[in-house]
């Protein structure tokens, strides 16, 4: 085997078999949930299709569980010292990033799934009306938009755990770069320039959920997800080559 699919192995098993983990996911589902049923009670009446609305109920807590669930990767292996012993294995930088980073979207993949069984499986159930709101294409867009974002923020959460040492001040870092930054960046544009509140609308990380949701895609929005996401994944692999070669 390759050494991302060894270490993407070795982080699921680890993910697998602990709270720091099993805690996180419940806790999304939770609030995931919470979200679903208060965003359908606001709805009600609208023209929002359901895929959307399970969208945007989904996406503002996505950087949070990326931030808990990246935050131990380097993180704690550079507080108890395994870093050294890690990085003394013949892995490349770049296969070891990558493996991790697949092992924490795996975890986001499958929780998103979770979380897509209300409207797929019991709102039908409960609901005679909305026996036939579920449509599996549009439902696999917003999917798509949702891991996407989730992509961006398990990169951001992995850059900035290699730079910790502490489990604690990666989250919290996670948080402000993935929530805290854009949020701000958003509220000060439209501060200083009232004029764009029209054109911009509401938060870009939710339009884009909105857009996506009712088919209009934009490859201008995959290709910054995309570059985005290379961009942590790359200062991380180097941040690791860093280390490395300082020993």
């Amino acid at each position: 085997m390759s050494g991302v699919q060894i270490t993407w192995l070795r982080e699921c098993r680890a993910f697998r078999g602990s709270f720091s983990c099993a805690i996180p996911v419940s806790a999304f589902l939770a609030v995931c949930g919470w979200s679903f049923v208060a965003a359908l009670r606001q709805a009600e009446g609208s023209v929002l299709q359901l895929q959307t609305i399970w969208g945007v109920s989904v996406a503002p807590w996505l950087p949070i569980l990326g931030a808990v669930l990246t935050m131990r990767l380097f993180a704690d292996e550079r507080a108890t010292g395994m870093i050294e012993l890690l990085l003394s294995a013949p892995i490349r930088e770049r296969d070891l990033v990558v493996g991790k980073f697949l092992s924490a979207l795996t975890v986001v993949a499958f929780a998103l799934l979770l979380t897509m069984a209300a409207p797929a499986f019991l709102l039908p159930f409960l609901s005679e009306p909305l026996a036939h709101a579920f449509r599996l294409v549009p439902f696999l867009a917003t999917y798509a938009i949702l891991l996407l974002q989730a992509a961006v923020w398990c990169a951001a959460g992995m850059m900035v755990s290699a730079f910790c040492r502490n489990q604690a001040a990666s989250a919290v870092t996670s948080l402000i770069l993935c929530s805290g930054l854009p949020v701000a960046g958003y509220v000060a544009i439209l501060f200083w320039f009232p004029s764009l509140r029209a054109s911009m609308g509401t938060f870009p990380i939710l339009t884009h959920v909105y857009d996506f949701s009712t088919g209009l895609f934009s490859t201008g929005v995959l290709c910054a997800y995309g570059v985005a996401m290379l961009f942590f994944l790359f200062v991380c692999s180097k941040r690791l080559a860093f280390l490395r070669l300082k020993g």
